[in-house]
This record gives C-alpha cells, sequence and structure tokens, in this order.
C-alpha cells in the first residue's frame, strides 16, 4: 500500500526532471486575476440588488489577494489596497476602495461552507492538472485525518468585554492533496463529534484511511467508516476504558519482544528533531476471533490494536523520556498503521510546518490574532486563511511594509494557482492558461 502525496511526488519527479515555471508578464496576470474573479463570481450574493456598490465577487477577491500579501485585519485589507491604488484601478475599474468596514460587513454575510467548497474545488482542479501534467500516478489509498482547531481570539461579543467560548473550525484534511475538504464552524469542541459523524457520512470512503484522536473514537463514527468502505486508526485514552486498559495490559515488555519477530507486527523509525533524537517503535496485535466478539463486539471491521512507543533522548543534556500511545485500526500492516499515525500528528507538529496547515495558520498567517466577534465573520476568514496556506510557505510571504512586494508577491501566487488549473482565460483573445503550458520540464541528462 503507498500513501504518496503530490508533493512526495512532485520531490520524486525532480530527482529526474527540473520543472521550470515560464515567465508571464502583467497582462497575463491581470488576466488571470479577472478569471478569479469570475469563479468568486458563483459565491451567492444575498445583499440587497440594486443598493450595493461592490459586486461580492470583487470584495472575495480584494480580501483573498490582501490575505495572501499579508494581511491580517479588514483594517490591513483596506491599506493593502490604498497602497496598491494603481492595481485596484486596473482590476475593478473604480476609483473608491472599500472601508474596513464594508470588509467586514461582506465577510459576515457570506455563506462560508459555499466560499470553502468553491476553494476546494479549484485545488482538486489544480491537482488533478498537475498529476496528468507530469503524468503521476494517483495514490491507490488516501489518508483522510479529522481534526479541530480553535479561533483564540474569537472569544468575545461585538461592543462588550463579555468572553464566550472561542469558536472551534472542524476540518476534514485530505493527505495526499494537502487540502481541507471541510471545514465546519462549530460552537463548543464536544459538539465536533456529530459533526465529524454527519460529514463523514456524506463522503466517499473508499480506499480511504480515516485518522483521529481518541475524541472521535465513537462505535457511531466506527461504523459510518464501515459502511462506506473506508478504514480507520484513532486514539485510545480515558474515554474508552476498557479497550484502553485492555491495550496498556496487552503490551508487556514481554509481549512487545514477540511482536518483533512476526512479520507485519513491528515497524521502527528514528530521526533528529529539536535537538533530541525521537525514536518510535510501532507494535500490531491482531486481535483473536473471540476478542473481537467479546470487548470489540462493537467495533465494525476492527483488526488490531496498536501501541507506539516513543523515546527522545536529549542530544546535550542526555535525559531520556519514554511515551506510549495506543490505537484501534482496521488496518493489517504495521508499516501502513505507522504512516497513518505519524500523518495524523503531522497537522500540528511544528518540525512539519512547511507541509501541514495548523503550524503555517498560526504563524505564517496569524490565524490567532484573528479577532473578529463576528462568528461567520471569522469563519469566512478562516477559509480564505486556509485556502492561502496550502500554497504560500514561511519563506515565500511578503514582509509587512514593503507594499511593492506585497503586489508582486500576491499577482506571483495566484497567477502559478491558476495556471495550475484547466481553465480558459477571461479574455476571449487570450491563450488558454493551464498548468501544462505555464511551466517547461526539463529532463536531466544520465551520466
Amino acid at each position: 500500500m503507498k500513501f504518496e502525496t503530490l508533493k512526495m511526488q512532485i520531490e520524486d519527479f525532480q530527482s529526474s526532471s527540473t520543472i521550470k515555471v515560464k515567465d508571464a508578464g502583467n497582462e497575463t496576470r491581470i488576466r488571470i486575476l479577472k478569471k478569479i474573479l469570475k469563479l468568486f463570481g458563483d459565491v451567492p450574493d444575498c445583499r440587497v440588488q440594486g443598493r450595493t456598490i461592490y459586486p461580492l465577487g470583487e470584495v472575495i477577491l480584494m480580501l483573498f489577494l490582501a490575505t495572501l500579501a499579508g494581511s491580517e485585519s479588514c483594517l490591513s485589507t483596506q491599506d493593502f489596497w490604498m497602497s496598491n491604488a494603481k492595481l485596484y484601478r486596473r482590476l475593478f475599474g473604480k476609483e473608491t476602495i472599500p472601508s474596513h468596514d464594508t470588509f467586514r460587513r461582506v465577510l459576515s454575510i457570506i455563506r462560508a461552507e459555499e466560499l470553502n467548497a468553491l476553494l476546494v474545488s479549484v485545488l482538486h482542479n489544480s491537482d488533478t492538472a498537475i498529476r496528468k501534467a507530469l503524468k503521476l500516478p494517483t495514490p491507490p489509498k488516501r489518508i483522510v485525518s479529522v481534526d479541530g482547531k480553535q479561533l483564540r481570539g474569537t472569544g468575545r461579543k461585538a461592543d462588550t468585554e463579555q468572553e464566550i467560548k472561542d469558536l472551534q473550525i472542524l476540518n476534514i484534511y485530505e493527505q495526499d492533496t494537502e487540502t481541507c475538504l471541510f471545514s465546519e464552524a462549530i460552537e463548543s469542541k464536544t459538539n465536533e463529534i456529530p459533526h465529524a459523524q454527519k460529514i463523514l457520512a456524506r463522503m466517499n470512503l473508499k480506499d480511504t484511511v480515516v485518522t483521529f484522536d481518541a475524541m472521535h473514537m465513537q462505535t457511531k463514527t466506527i461504523s459510518i467508516i464501515a459502511e462506506s468502505k473506508g478504514d480507520y486508526i484513532g486514539g485510545l485514552k480515558g474515554n474508552q476504558g476498557k479497550a484502553t486498559e485492555f491495550a496498556k495490559t496487552l503490551f508487556t515488555e514481554e509481549n512487545k519482544e514477540k511482536l518483533k519477530s512476526i512479520d507485519g507486527c513491528y515497524h521502527m523509525t528514528s530521526e533528529i528533531s529539536h535537538n533530541q533524537l525521537e525514536q518510535r517503535s510501532f507494535y500490531l496485535y491482531p486481535l483473536t476471533s473471540s476478542e473481537k466478539k467479546g470487548l470489540f463486539s462493537e467495533w465494525k471491521k476492527v483488526f488490531s490494536v496498536v501501541c507506539m512507543v516513543k523515546t527522545m533522548i536529549h542530544n546535550v543534556t542526555g535525559k531520556e523520556v519514554n511515551e506510549a500511545r495506543y490505537y484501534l485500526t482496521s488496518l493489517k500492516d504495521i508499516s501502513d498503521a505507522a504512516h497513518c499515525i505519524r500523518s495524523h500528528w503531522m497537522i500540528l507538529c511544528e518540525k512539519y510546518f512547511n507541509e501541514q496547515p495548523h503550524w503555517n495558520l498560526d504563524t505564517t498567517f496569524r490565524e490567532d490574532d484573528m479577532a473578529l466577534s463576528d462568528r461567520n465573520a471569522a469563519s469566512t476568514r478562516a477559509y480564505c486563511k486556509q485556502g492561502m496556506s496550502l500554497t504560500v510557505q514561511e519563506d515565500e510571504r511578503p514582509h509587512r511594509g514593503n507594499t511593492e512586494d506585497q503586489q508582486e508577491k500576491a499577482e506571483e501566487n495566484l497567477r502559478l494557482e491558476l495556471q495550475r488549473c484547466h481553465v480558459p482565460s477571461a479574455d476571449a483573445d487570450g491563450p488558454t492558461l493551464t498548468f501544462a503550458k505555464s511551466v517547461e520540464i526539463i529532463p536531466r541528462k544520465t551520466t
């Protein structure tokens, strides 16, 4: 079973070929931005028609570009466009720039789930275009991770000092394309479970492994995944008392040594990270028929219990720390289970911030500094940042205060993103902009 992500496939492809992006002039860039404007026109506008100055698609594009260029609030979005008035006039054909209050009001009325669906569609089309152009195979299995994220700046009401719980965003994240397939705002951490179940029930999970933490280790969640012909691996903690105690009792030192000698039941990885040696030992215990019919009778498709022992040895002090985690899974091979476990934790892991969303959202796009009191506006802003986090790395992000760099970087990143899509340009006489036509593939000489 292979779980190679698109990024891994591209990195492997570049070992034999060089991918060179063709340069594009200003006219091409403007044409691409106008095409994106047409895409945003598909988002329904619930405002009173005839009484609006700025079309909804235009305002969304303004927010989108400003976010990519470093904007962190509605006020900084207004500042960005005031600093880029020439681009604004050329792109939108207007002289007046919306106020920060206008941006805030528009964010509060956009149907966030429809905007998110549009962004996901564009990103998926981009990934399909890349695979087709580079002739990369689609992985036989994909990994989908369920995880929530807290928007720490949303715990207040407008015009009051009253504190409320921060807004939570439940993300269904596809590891292969590094895309948030679904993002749904929820009011309380305890509400994650039914929301996740509702979303998973709508998905086609065939040839898919769903990963999640202990919160979502629920028999109903497992049933939904199994009935959709998917696989799963989830954490075991105190909320599943009997199953957790069974795992803790099972993985004694003697039993772990026995599992090491059984093919497909032991896997080990080691790496240097955070100035320490990190070694992970994975043990898989296949459940017997009596155990499946007994303690685990309510867990559909269950096959095994997995133990991960993580040993951390500091390179300077020599201090050693050990911790053990337990998982329940339908997977039958320990290397597959180990890869899925690591893939899930990489969503939060700082070491992999260039590949995963949470660190990028918190640090690059300062999502925790977002202080919108309107819950819908906060959700919409979060979805825009998620779309941007998939296209920009920290070292590529323009620095604050350099407005010329901001304009150039905003246009450049969006140009590259649209060129990945198989869609015609906005100008009827312009060329068709596709990823295949925007890159040059140069095979490397073999010695």
